[in-house]
């Protein structure tokens, strides 16, 4: 399928992050390469291919560049600092026509064409980014399913093992509900054996770990390639991280202990599958991951947990069948079914949960106080949004105008959420449980200049950088002017910062009256203007 291939760096390929793992709401569908902790190392097309489609998003992949091969793959490049020149040109001229700084661009087929080795653009932090790497794909051009980049690269060094920190077990039912668990001690043999005490048991249980895998060259704790599970040689429970779904993401949930992520930030990952989840990189196998654990009997267990290298750590268990739980089980009480739908109504307050919102019957809290509602700590993983009316016919005309429903996060502090106002109901569309309430922002944005001041000559310089800040609500839209022409200011929003090239536009005049205007999602509004000169 792939014939000849480049890398696209030519530096050495440090991993930071690897195919399929997990992270907090997706499998991970590509690699992250480091890149030296800077902005700004060069990168090639992989092959030779076409422009698919070209992306600029303050979020996600940020500047991102698809180029599809003709061996019926499409390599993705992610979080570019910036375009090659080329390129470059396409994406400034849709930005200056559609006055906008996110653009999607599917150029006609074969009008832009690249050799294997082309620059095609520059590795930065754009986007959904913590910091300077490349996030680099193979997709399946035709399902759109990503493929594991390992298989394609050269000269990727790997010869350490993965390390396994930890091993949990779980009480677990049919409907693959789970509770409570217990950590087993591990023994750790020699690099990559380790030897667990003996679990003592009865009746259906399910096995967690916790791990992590490096590389060579780089200090990061990253997923595994696959992982393996048998009991009396068996296998049970396994999967290859070869290619994935971008629809496994919905199902991501059921393979971690949720409530351990969300509540405790500790990443249990589940070796048992629960029966309503689908993925494409698992077969399931004979109980899917349960044991079923009978009085009197003993089931020998084998653990591996493999890199794409062949680098492997084993955990040996033994289980013996006992009226001495190794765990104590507790009572689950729900008051959702999962397979029907749900209203809750109260003062001012209306909570729809539609057939299969949750995986599971579930228990939910409905306390409203002070145009509060409370559903209790985010430990249920929902596979639909659910509606949240609120009546707010009691509210003064400000608060009408500039109220909104927000989350209140784990720092106790407001979350704007796309409200939809009709009348005196207002409504979300909500994706986790927790606490939601009425907030009000009637705080313009802030701008302040980062690298000039006024009537400052800026000959020698490149760029126009700015702070932009908005506490509550957040930023929807920047529009600036110089000497009243539209100019693009790249918007960064996690550095609170926006910056104009100067090179972008040639002006007659070297007066340059700069105007900014940024507006927060409730339509407060900040003008900022100065006068700088290009020349004297």
């Amino acid at each position: 399928m792939f014939g000849q291939i480049s890398n696209p760096l030519k530096i050495p390929i440090k991993i930071s992050g690897t195919f399929g793992e997990l992270r907090n709401t997706h499998f991970h569908s590509g690699i992250d390469i480091k890149t030296q902790g800077k902005q700004g190392i060069k990168v090639f097309s992989i092959k030779d291919g076409r422009i698919k489609r070209i992306r600029v998003s303050k979020v996600g992949f940020g500047k991102t560049i698809y180029i599809e091969h003709n061996d019926g793959t499409t390599s993705v490049y992610g979080h570019l600092k910036k375009f090659s020149k080329e390129i470059e040109l396409i994406v400034k001229k849709t930005q200056y026509e559609k006055k906008s700084y996110e653009v999607e661009i599917y150029p006609k087929r074969n009008s832009y064409m690249f050799k294997s080795g082309t620059l095609i653009g520059y590795s930065g932090n754009t986007g959904s980014s913590s910091g300077p790497h490349l996030h680099f794909e193979i997709r399946d051009t035709q399902t759109n399913y990503p493929i594991n980049p390992l298989k394609i690269l050269k000269n990727v060094s790997d010869t350490l093992k993965p390390e396994i920190n930890s091993l949990y077990l779980y009480n677990v039912n049919k409907n693959g509900e789970y509770s409570p668990l217990k950590k087993i001690k591990l023994k750790k043999i020699k690099s990559n054996f380790y030897l667990a005490d003996t679990i003592k048991s009865i009746g259906m249980i399910g096995i967690g770990i916790k791990y992590y895998d490096k590389q060579d060259i780089s200090y990061s704790k990253n997923g595994a390639y696959s992982i393996d599970f048998k009991i009396n040689n068996n296998t049970i429970f396994n999967y290859k991280m070869d290619t994935i779904s971008l629809y496994d993401k919905r199902y991501l949930k059921l393979l971690v202990d949720y409530e351990n992520w969300y509540l405790n930030k500790n990443k249990i990952q589940k070796l048992f599958i629960h029966p309503k989840s689908k993925y494409t990189f698992m077969k399931k196998n004979n109980n899917s991951g349960i044991i079923n654990v009978e009085k009197n009997k003993f089931y020998h267990g084998e653990i591996e947990v493999n890199d794409y290298s062949g680098n492997k750590s084993q955990i040996k268990l033994i289980i013996k069948g006992t009226d001495n739980d190794s765990i104590t089980k507790s009572k689950i009480i729900n008051n959702i079914k999962s397979d029907f739908e749900y209203t809750f109504e109260s003062k001012n307050i209306k909570v729809e949960f539609k057939k299969n919102t949750f995986f599971n019957d579930t228990y939910i809290p409905f306390n409203y106080l002070n145009d509060t509602l409370d559903l209790g700590k985010n430990i249920h993983p929902i596979d639909k949004k659910f509606k949240i009316f609120f009546n707010v016919k009691d509210l003064d005309s400000l608060s009408l105008e500039k109220g909104f429903i927000s989350k209140i996060n784990d720092k106790r502090r407001a979350e704007y959420i796309e409200t939809k106002k009709l009348k005196n109901i207002w409504s979300i569309s909500a994706k986790v449980i927790g606490k939601y309430t009425l907030s009000l922002d009637t705080t313009p944005p802030t701008i302040k200049p980062l690298n000039f001041k006024e009537n400052e000559l800026i000959i020698n310089k490149k760029m126009l950088r700015l702070r932009v800040k908005d506490d509550l609500s957040g930023i929807k839209k920047i529009n600036a002017t110089i000497n009243d022409t539209w100019v693009l200011f790249e918007h960064e929003p996690k550095n609170n910062s926006i910056a104009y090239d100067l090179s972008d536009i040639k002006f007659n005049s070297n007066k340059y009256e700069l105007e900014v205007v940024v507006f927060d999602q409730l339509e407060n509004r900040k003008v900022y203007k100065t006068i700088v000169y290009r020349n004297k």
